[in-house]
């Protein structure tokens, strides 16, 4: 692609339209050298693309040197630390390494779905791993002897003996181990994966020799022969096809029910083979190529909830029982396949270094996934089973974890609480945005990693002492507890500032806090039932009365704040003040305070009877002139008879509420929202009826109807709610 956009420039003199998006999937293969060919993606010069989406299971983390001149280390997105020999060649300078976490080359890390996740998901099959112990013929040839080796081409083919050799031995030992499994479990289609291709072929090619030492010993547990091929980088791609379509086919095709092909490099990235129900993974190579090897067994098909097994021999030393796993040093094949699990879930293998109180097993023979305490459907609540010969206790895996994978835990655990410090010192809170990165490059994922800790915690997977380490720097376990925390503070700062009043507008704000906003969001939740979805806590609304009783009244929050300032002016008066008397032009604290207190006094009939009460202990009372006023004034209203010939404007924006849910099933027209409707006419004079079509601003109908719901009847608020109106 770069040598067309250069060709075409050259040619023509101008410069190809960019890619409007490239995605860049395998994209650990362009990280490491900058030198190397892969890194072309990241060029606009080259290959020019307005955006780039960056897709990996294996993200490649390159670290810094050390001073010394220590070598360069390639781990995990945990945070594991560089270690090398102090004057070590040093392939990867700083100047030419290209690292995975490096947000000026791949950009910000958008989405990340962790293992455990996607097996709660059914994206992925659910996996236990089955650790092989087994005797070392080298280290004990006592062992050696009791295990026949079978011998086939491979073993010793070069005339000096020395790089062609395998460990027959030990791979006798491995075939008889796997076969065992097998047997057990019923497992059909195994991959085996080998460090060299020449093992490959003699594991394969001596499969059937073990598998007929074994049918020999006891026929009714072992098959007298097991499909076995194997795979090479040099088979032609035809062959490759036509040993995958044999080992897929299965029991059908042949009569084999075990099937196993064993491979060295060929099955791995990119390859899909997503009736594999197991693998035999022996620990070696690089991270990323074990967890590539690993995810072969992971697909599969949709709905087909398979359980994959991921087999790993162990090669216990002279005087090693199987299940010591504190005190050998036999296990790390173990470890670096566990190593390579944690750089996709570092939570999974968490969650299994923290013993289990109760309930099932987590380790030894009948190991099983498991739903941490607290976590719910969803949670991302696989815990790996690991299973060994004999019972291995829950406690002493936990401690083999921690000390064997999770060592450089400590040291990313640190980072994040060393920024954790820094950014409560900054803002008072550890109330950190998700997608928020610090750090001295902003590659440290200070958001997500507060957020795992919240996970973590929630799951009961977090040890006390690092509960107490967090909350030393102001941890925030509940994001929305806290931030109502912080929104009721300035709401009491507000009330202390505006005479224990919390009427405050939409737009008000306070210490550059929102306070208008997030009362009127806190007023919409009050409005909704007790207990219902969405509706506010009773904890919350308690918390809101204790400052303002009237926070959230049953009618317009407007009328509310002017009651506040004709209240804040009567105390101003040491409560004697002649209200009738008050110049209507009188303003207080923005209010129109004359002009509403004179309204109030007038249409005192029309007041809710808290109103009322309201008013009254501030002295303000009913004007009987201004009354008689508004009662003349309702009469000539009646006079003049009703517009509609329905009972009234209600009554015609119930018909149109009624039209409305019977044609959309709902009853939540947008705002704008107008509905055509029939009414009678009735002429006058001659009495005749007619029917004519008007339009009803619905919307607005019903927000009138719910701002003024305290002074609907109990019928109004029963038609609404019999046509679906929820705050009715």
């Amino acid at each position: 692609m770069a040598d067309a956009y250069a060709v075409w420039a050259e040619v023509t003199g101008e410069g190809l339209p960019e890619l409007a998006l490239m995605v860049c999937d395998e994209a650990h293969r362009s990280s490491g050298s900058a030198e190397k060919s892969w890194t072309v993606v990241h060029h606009q010069d080259e290959i020019p693309a307005a955006r780039r989406l960056y897709m990996t299971a294996t993200p490649r983390i390159w670290l810094p040197p050390r001073a010394g001149g220590s070598g360069a280390a390639e781990g995990s997105a945990g945070g594991a630390e560089a270690v090398g020999r102090a004057g070590a060649y040093q392939p990867l300078p700083a100047e030419l390494a290209v690292s995975m976490d490096d947000r000026r080359v791949f950009g910000p890390q958008v989405f990340t779905l962790g293992l455990a996740e996607a097996v709660e998901k059914g994206l992925v099959a659910p996996f236990e791993i089955v650790v092989l112990e087994l005797r070392d013929p080298s280290a004990d040839r006592r062992a050696a002897r009791r295990q026949p080796v079978p011998w086939g081409p491979g073993a010793g083919e070069a005339k000096d003996g020395s790089e062609d050799e395998v460990p027959v031995e030990q791979l006798a030992a491995v075939q008889a181990g796997l076969l065992k499994v097998c047997a057990e479990e019923g497992l059909e289609k195994v991959i085996t994966f080998h460090h060299r291709t020449l093992e490959a072929r003699y594991f394969s090619e001596t499969l059937n020799q073990t598998a007929e030492r074994l049918h020999a010993e006891d026929p009714g547990t072992y098959p007298a022969e097991v499909w076995a091929q194997w795979l090479a980088g040099e088979h032609p791609v035809e062959y490759r096809r036509q040993v995958l379509a044999d080992f897929e086919a299965g029991r059908e095709r042949d009569g084999l029910g075990t099937r196993v092909v064993s491979n060295c490099q060929v099955l791995g990235e990119g390859v899909d083979l997503p009736d594999a129900v197991a693998a035999l993974v022996t620990g070696s190579g690089s991270m990323v190529r074990i967890v590539q090897q690993i995810g072969r067994v992971l697909r599969m098909k949709p709905g087909e909830g398979k359980l994959a097994r991921l087999v790993v021999p162990v090669f216990l030393g002279p005087g090693e029982e199987p299940g010591n796993v504190l005190e050998s040093d036999s296990y790390h094949p173990l470890v670096r396949v566990l190593t390579a699990l944690r750089s996709h879930d570092a939570r999974m293998l968490e969650a299994l270094a923290v013993p289990q109180n109760g309930g099932r097993r987590t380790g030894g023979r009948s190991a099983e996934a498991v739903l941490p305490a607290g976590a719910g459907e969803g949670a991302g609540a696989f815990v790996l089973p690991v299973r060994f010969r004999d019972r291995v206790s829950d406690s002493a895996l936990a401690l083999f974890l921690s000390t064997q994978v999770l060592r450089s835990e400590g040291a990313y655990w640190r980072e994040g609480l060393r920024h954790c410090q820094e950014w409560f010192e900054r803002t008072g809170a550890l109330d950190v945005p998700y997608s928020r990165t610090v750090g001295e490059n902003g590659n440290f994922p200070l958001g997500k990693w507060v957020s795992d800790r919240r996970h973590e915690r929630a799951a009961g997977a977090m040890p006390e002492h690092r509960v107490e380490l967090l909350d030393r720097v102001g941890m925030v376990w509940s994001v929305p507890d806290a931030r109502f925390g912080t929104g009721l503070a300035w709401a009491a700062r507000w009330a202390a500032e505006h005479g224990g009043s919390l009427a405050a507008p939409v737009r008000a704000s306070i210490g550059g806090y929102p306070i208008g906003t997030w009362l009127a969001g806190l007023r919409a939740q009050a409005e909704g039932p007790a207990g219902g979805k969405g509706a506010l806590e009773a904890g919350r609304r308690a918390a809101l009365e204790a400052i303002d009783p009237w926070w959230a009244p049953g009618w317009p929050i407007g009328w509310q704040r002017a009651y506040a300032a004709a209240r804040m002016w009567w105390l101003a008066s040491d409560g004697r003040v002649d209200w009738a008397a008050l110049p209507a032009r009188t303003v207080f604290e923005g209010e129109p305070l004359g002009r509403w207190v004179a309204a109030q006094r007038g249409g005192w009939a029309g007041l809710a009877v808290e109103q009322r009460e309201l008013l009254a202990a501030l002295g303000i009372e009913q004007d009987p002139e201004l009354a008689a006023v508004a009662a003349a004034r309702a009469e000539r209203a009646a006079a003049a008879g009703p517009r509609v010939s329905q009972a009234d404007r209600f009554g015609l924006g119930v018909a149109a509420l009624a039209q409305f849910a019977a044609r959309e099933g709902h009853a939540k027209p947008r705002r704008g929202h107008r509905e055509e409707v029939a009414k009678v006419v009735v002429e006058e004079g001659s009495g005749a009826e007619r029917v004519e079509t008007v339009v009803v601003a619905l919307g607005a109908f019903l927000n009138n109807a719910k701002s003024r719901r305290a002074k609907l009847g109990p019928d109004q608020l029963a038609q609404l709610a019999e046509h679906g109106v929820e705050w009715a």
